[in-house]
Parts: C-alpha cells; structure tokens; sequence
C-alpha cells in the first residue's frame, strides 16, 4: 500500500512539473509592435506595443523593459545616447511603473509590486524619445535600430517595425535582419507603404528567446538635420572625455619623462669591460650589490647575506644551520672593537651579533631584531655612499608623481562617469591589480630555465612579452566577470586602463631616472668585469690570460661578491671542477668550509650546497620578518541581428 502510494506521489510530481514546464514555455510575447517616428533633430520617438500571455510564471506583476543608454556610431566610436520616458500604458490605461538603472541603460518595471495578474493576455505601451540616433554618411543617411533587443527571454510571436521619416519623406533603401546576436537571418518582409510613405517590416516566423529584429533604413540627405563638423567634434570630446584626458595625461608624463631623463637620467657610456680577477678596491660584497643595483634590490636581503658570508670567510662569524633554522654566531667574541676595520655593512652586522651576545637565529622568534639588522646595515651603506656612485634625482621623481598624481585626479574630475561606470572601473581596476601582479608572477617562473641560458636583453625580451601576453588575456577576462557583476558591455574600461598605465609608467621611470656619477660608471665597469670573471664556464675560463690559480683562499675570497651579483652557483661549479680534477690527495678533493655548519651540505655536489646556504640564508633573512599591519552601413546589408541603436530586452516579474 505504502509502495503504491509512493509510486502515486512520483507519477503526481512527474506530471506536475511538466505541466510547470509546459505553462512556462506558453508564457510569451504574441506580438511587438514598434512604431520609429525620425525627427527632423535626429531624435527618434518610439512607441513599443507589447502583447504578452502571461501565466503566472515569470509574468507574475508586469514585464520589465531594458533599453542600452549607449550606442555605436557608423565610425565605431561608443556614446551615451539621452533617453526621456514619455509614457507606460497598460490595456490602454496609464499604467504604474518605476525604473532603474542596469548596466549601461535603463530598465522599466510595468506593473504593481503589490497587484498580481490573473492567466491572460495583456498589452504594455512604451512611448520614449532618444537622441543621436541618425547615423550620417557622405552620400545618405540612416538609422540602424535593434527594434525589440535580442534579451528578451520568452520568444516573440510576430515583429513589426513601422519606420517613418519627417515631412513624409521616402526611404531609399532598407534592411532587415532576424535571429540571435550577431545572425544576418532574412525571416521577415519589408514594404514601403505609398499612402504614409512608412517603411513596414514584419518578421516572417517566430522569433525565439534571445532573439531578435534589427533594421536599417537610408534616407536622402537633408531630411535629418546633420550637425556641423565643430559640433561633431564637440560633441565627441564630451562623449571620448576618458580617452582624451587620459591621453593628454599620459603625453604630458611621456614628454616629462623623455626631456628629464635625457637631461639627467641618461647613463654615461660604458666603457669596454675586461674581466678582473679581484674585487676592486675598497668595494665590499655588499657594496659591490649597492653599486650595481643602484640601492638595495628587494630590501637588500641578498647584499646582506654576501656580507654575512664575507664576515664567515674572514673569520667573524660562524652559519650554522640546525633543523632548518639558519644561525648567525661570533666566531670570537674577544674580538669586539675589531670591526672598525670592517666596511661599514659588515662591521654593523659584526657589532649587531656580537651585541646580542654572540648569537642570531634568523627565525621568527627573532624577527623584530633581523628587521633592525636589516635597517642598521642599509643605513650604514647607503649612509657612507649617498651621491657617490649614482645619482637618484629625487626631486624630478617627485615632481613625477606630483604629476601622475594629478593625471590620475583628472580622469575621475572630468571623466563625469556615471555611478554605474564608476562602480564597474573601480571594480576592474581591483581585479587589474591582482591580475597584474600573476602575470609578473607567471611571467618569472616563465624566464627561471632560461636565466642562465639567455642575454639580458633576451630575458628582458621573453619575460615583457610573457608578462603582455598574460596580462591582456587576464584584462580581457576581468572586462568579462566585471560585465558580469556589475552589467553593461565588455569592453575594456578605459579608466582603469589609464590608471594602470599611469601607474607603470611612474615605476619605469622611477627606474631608470638615477643616473651613475663618472666614479660609479668606472666602478660599475670593475665589477661587471669581476661578474663576468666570476660566471664565464672553465674551459672559457683557462682562455683569459693572468687567471689566478684556483684555491680554497681565492674561492673563498670571491664566494661572497658572487653572491652578491648572483652569479654563485657558476663560480662553485668552476670550484668544484678544480677539485674534482687537480691531482691532490682524497683528503684535500673534500671540501668542508670552517665558517658553515650544517647537514645539508654535500661536499660532493659543491655547487647545489653553496646555492641553497646563499638562496637559505637570503629566504631565512626575508621570511623571518614580522607580518606587516595590515564603420559599416546597416541599410547596404553590412548590419545584423543586434547591432545598431535601441535593442535591449526583458522579462516578466
């Protein structure tokens, strides 16, 4: 009995939700008229009839009506169109209703939230005014118009557009076009009446949901009245306002940053570089990366760790690493006072150790203290060699944000964007920024393999144009979500756009408005001899002339400025070969550094070992800081379904 039942229950549901099915299905739009009066201004006066079954189902109040607030014109250019509401009827009656903006148009609601409607048929009346609506050529003009959207979800019994011109005019020539988006169907007939002069096209079969029907109509010239080219141009001023300050913007900061940096920011020729077998004289490790960087890259870890190995090297310190903890310790603590005859970077990290009585853990228990290091031995650099070996130009990079500053304020003073357009540019804009920084991101692991394989200006080449690839796919997909989110088209906003390279091309020039004085051009000539020395391969390395022996001393010497220009693993891959191959005893092929103590390292693979302890001690330093606080015509058969002005679509609610 209880097993019938059930069977009953189910056989009951089938049923009941394919008569749910069936009644929504029957819910649609019988009939849309659209009567198109063209004004003598250009304006067209629609008058949308719309007779709909309703069921109860999605038609529950009334029909809502989308109509886009921007267009297209014939050179492809995207405007704001002005959109005045004159009338909604119901069944021949004024009919209540309210609107809001969706996107990039408005959507009327016809109806009564509080009155349901009864199964039947009922006919809505739309009656508004839009302008710029006349497309103009050079031998005719036009008005290409999305009669019913093709947004609509129910499908549309039959459509008919009613075209008529001023003064009774006859058009020259028209079109028609039937299906979803972007279709060029002919499912319709197209008559020119000969007692209104009325252009009269009806669709020829059922149109389904997401369909829909667009039409041209040429007209000979003078029946519209064309604005003059200063109006034109006036008036795509106003309608471009984003591209044109944001262009002029960009041109000003582009003349700024060209006429500065060739004043002050352009490097002094670089010499001929020869490879030096030693550290020039007087330039630490830390030193060295100061020179070549310009400042400390990326906070100045790396420089750092060349300094702690420079100090292990001397004898100062001792790297011990324990269960994956990198520790910093004194080698001899009687021996404090002795850094005074340290560079300044080293001798600050000495007296910082010894300070803390011998012993510095880089963990995170100690990560208030690495930030002071940190702080003290980039003090200490920068405060001995500020304007010595380069020059920053601090005041024409400040006047450079000043200015990007003021381009950016532009944009959104005389941008004059809608709540809606603002709202959708702040939004993209937020997604830009991660998007953004992915595409460095990927754009890295991209260039790793090739790191040692390839030029700098070929890895310059492979990692912009990886990061562009990246990035222009990853705008395109933000435009889509946005679209999304907030409605409206997905095109690119500008705004972010501009904002964005704006704010790329402040950090260009930010690095490359510094400038070496004649004593950092020579000096940086010295190391890059010395980089070029320390990273060629051995059989390359046996060709230069004066090459001294390789030793344990000479290896050791040189680790540290290796590091510091990150060119370590080929200077231990050059070691490591001499020891492999030098006829000395077992004992002396083993190498175990005095000054590191630790697991991990493999005096059999000298190379790998000596990269992890200086990639480690770098990622130990940064990781063990505290979290911060935190043109076409329509009517000469180049259109299609969709395309032109009006369009849109609805719905029931």
């Amino acid at each position: 009995m209880t097993c019938c039942r059930s069977l009953k229950l189910l056989l009951f549901a089938v049923a009941a939700l394919f008569w749910t099915v069936g009644a929504q299905a029957d819910e649609r739009i019988l009939k849309f008229l659209s009567d198109i009066e063209v004004m003598e201004d250009g304006h067209l006066r629609v008058t949308e009839t719309i007779s709909v079954r309703a069921e109860g189902n999605e038609i529950k109040r009334g029909i809502f009506r989308d109509i886009p607030l921007r267009a297209k014109d014939a050179d492809g250019w995207t405007h704001d169109v002005g959109f005045e509401l004159l009338s909604v009827h119901q069944d021949g009656k004024n009919a209540r209703y309210f609107t809001r903006r969706n996107g990039d148009g408005i959507r009327i609601y016809i109806g009564d939230e509080s009155v349901f409607l009864k199964p039947g048929t009922y006919t809505y009346a739309i009656t508004y005014v839009m302008d710029r609506q006349v497309r103009f050529f050079l031998d005719y003009d036009e008005v290409y118009w999305n009669v019913t959207g093709n947004e609509w979800i129910f499908p549309i019994g039959e459509a008919v557009a009613r075209i008529s011109l001023p003064h009774s005019a006859k058009a020259t020539e028209w079109a028609g076009y039937t299906g979803g988006y972007g279709d060029a169907g002919t499912a319709y007939v197209a008559e020119l009446d000969p007692v209104t002069s009325e252009v009269v096209i009806t669709t020829t079969s059922p149109l389904g949901a997401y369909e829909g029907l667009t039409i041209a109509v040429a007209f000979p010239k003078g029946v519209a009245v064309e604005p003059s080219d200063q109006e034109k141009f006036l008036t795509w001023l106003q309608d471009q306002r984003v591209l044109v300050v944001g262009s002029i913007g960009l041109a000003v900061l582009m003349l700024y940053y060209l006429v500065t940096w060739l004043a002050v920011g352009r490097d002094r020729k670089k010499g001929v570089v020869f490879p030096r077998f030693k550290a020039p004289e007087g330039v630490s490790p830390a030193l060295a990366s100061y020179i070549v960087e310009r400042g400390f890259s990326g906070t100045g870890w790396t420089a750092l760790s060349a300094a702690c190995l420079s100090l292990a090297a001397k004898g100062y310190l001792t790297l011990t690493k324990d269960d994956d903890v990198m520790v910093l310790q004194s080698a001899d603590t009687s021996r404090s006072g002795s850094h005074k005859r340290l560079p300044n970077g080293e001798a600050a990290i000495e007296a910082f150790v010894t300070g803390r009585g011998g012993s510095l853990a880089l963990d995170k228990k100690n990560g208030e203290a690495i930030k002071t290091l940190g702080e003290k031995f980039r003090s200490a650099i920068a405060g001995e060699n500020r304007g010595v070996f380069f020059i920053t130009n601090g005041w024409y990079l400040f006047a450079a944000f000043v200015l990007s500053v003021m381009a950016i304020a532009s944009l959104f003073v005389f941008g004059n964007l809608s709540d809606e357009q603002l709202e959708r540019s702040l939004l993209f804009g937020f997604f830009s920024v991660f998007s953004t920084a992915l595409s460095f991101a990927l754009a890295h692991l991209v260039l790793m393999p090739f790191k040692s394989t390839l030029s700098e200006a070929a890895r310059d080449v492979l990692f912009w144009t990886v990061f562009a690839a990246i990035a222009v796919g990853g705008l395109y997909l933000i435009s889509l979500l946005t679209a999304l989110i907030v409605g409206g088209g997905s095109e690119l906003p500008l705004l972010p756009l501009f904002v964005l390279a704006i704010v790329v091309l402040f950090i260009f020039y930010a690095n490359h408005i510094d400038a070496p004085t004649a004593e950092g051009r020579s000096m940086m000539s010295e190391i890059e001899g010395l980089k070029l020395y320390l990273s060629v391969a051995e059989k390359d390395r046996l060709n230069m002339s004066g090459v001294p022996e390789m030793s344990v001393v000479h290896f050791e010497a040189l680790l540290p400025y290796a590091v510091a220009l990150g060119v370590e693993e080929p200077w231990a891959e050059s070691f490591q070969h001499w020891l492999t191959s030098a006829t000395q005893s077992n004992e002396n092929r083993d190498y175990h550094p005095t000054w590191y103590s630790g697991r991990d390292f493999n005096s059999r693979d000298i190379t790998r070992s000596i990269g992890q302890t200086a990639t480690a001690m770098a990622g130990s330093f940064q990781s063990s800081l505290p979290v911060p606080k935190s043109s076409s015509s329509g009517s000469s058969g180049g259109g299609s379904s969709g395309g032109g002005g009006g369009g849109g679509g609805g719905g029931g609610w």
